[in-house]
Order: structure tokens, then C-alpha cells, then sequence
């Protein structure tokens, strides 16, 4: 028998994805200029440290107003934490790659534009399709594998360099638009 499902309405899902949006382009641009100011750089690593500790004690405040008394919080860190080290040792494994992603996201953003940062941090959801698919053995529909391809599209197109093509040929014109004034006046001479 299925769960019962959950009417989310719209304006939520919304108000979910503005948020989660703007929160994803403060970072960006927050870490950018931190990264890249004249001040005395922080170490990442500090910062990464910093910000796992404030989610531990957000995650062990939500625990506490679930589970209602200190008594039941104490028994579900000793069943869930402490009780099954293979599974704290299991989790630990994306932990440190998690932490090992984010010191790499603070290198990248002091080298790399923002939008470019931004868009190229996008490529982590075809990596995950192609992992789910190969490693999961699981299927993508067709519309799931149209999106992973679009996304793949997008940020090829961010990080080709039009800007380089156009300055080929404005210099091309401005060339040729020398040579035809030289031609002219060596004519009217």
C-alpha cells in the first residue's frame, strides 16, 4: 500500500525554489568577493569547518524539538549515533568527499568568474545521472536524459570563448578596413 501523498501547494514550491535560489547565487557571489578582495585571506578549510559545525548543531536542535524530551534525544543519539558505528562509518565516506568538494569550491571561486563558477558547478547532476545509471543500474526516461543533455549544452556554451571569436574578426575588419584606406589614398597620391 502507498503512502499517502502530500498536497504541496504551488505558491510553496515557489517560495522553496526563490529561496533556494537566491541563497545559491549569495553564496556565489559572497565567497567570490571574499576570495577576491585586497584583504587578508581566511583559510577555506576553517570556513568549511565552521559551517559543518553549525549544521551538526541545527540538525542536533531540530532532533531535540522532535523527539520532546531530553531523555528520548538521549536514546535516539545512543540508538542512531552511537549504536551503529558501520553506519556512522558508511556516512563518513560522502562526509569527507562532501567537505573535500567544498575546500575545492572555495579554490575554484578564487580563480573563476562567479557565472562561470556557478554554471560549471551545474555539471555535478550529469555526473550523479551517469554514476545512478552506471553504478545504480537504474533507467533515465527520455525527458531525464533530454534535461542531463541540455545541461551538458548549456555549460559548453558558458565556457566557449565567443568573445575571442569576435575579436578575430573585428581585428579582420579593422585590417581590412586599414588596407582598403591605405589602397585609397596611395590611389589619390
Amino acid at each position: 500500500m502507498a503512502a499517502p501523498r502530500e498536497n504541496v501547494s504551488l505558491l510553496f514550491k515557489l517560495y522553496c525554489l526563490a529561496v533556494m535560489t537566491l541563497v545559491a547565487a549569495a553564496y556565489t557571489i559572497a565567497l567570490r568577493y571574499t576570495r577576491t578582495s585586497d584583504r587578508e585571506l581566511y583559510f577555506s578549510t576553517t570556513a568549511v569547518c565552521i559551517t559543518e559545525v553549525i549544521k551538526l548543531l541545527l540538525s542536533v536542535g531540530i532532533l531535540a524539538k522532535e523527539t520532546g524530551s531530553l531523555g528520548r534525544f538521549k536514546a535516539s543519539l545512543r540508538e542512531n549515533v552511537l549504536g551503529s558505528p558501520k553506519e556512522l562509518m558508511k556516512l563518513s565516506v560522502p562526509s569527507l568527499v562532501y567537505a573535500v568538494q567544498n575546500n575545492m569550491a572555495f579554490l575554484a571561486l578564487s580563480n573563476l568568474d562567479a557565472a562561470v563558477y556557478q554554471v560549471t558547478y551545474q555539471l555535478k547532476i550529469p555526473c550523479t545521472a551517469l554514476c545512478t545509471v552506471l553504478m545504480l543500474n537504474r533507467t533515465l526516461s527520455k525527458l531525464q536524459w533530454i534535461s542531463v543533455f541540455m545541461l551538458c549544452g548549456g555549460v559548453i556554451l558558458v565556457q566557449w570563448k565567443p568573445a575571442q571569436a569576435t575579436k578575430v574578426v573585428f581585428l579582420q575588419v579593422l585590417e581590412a578596413s586599414t588596407l582598403l584606406s591605405w589602397s585609397s589614398t596611395q590611389t589619390t597620391s
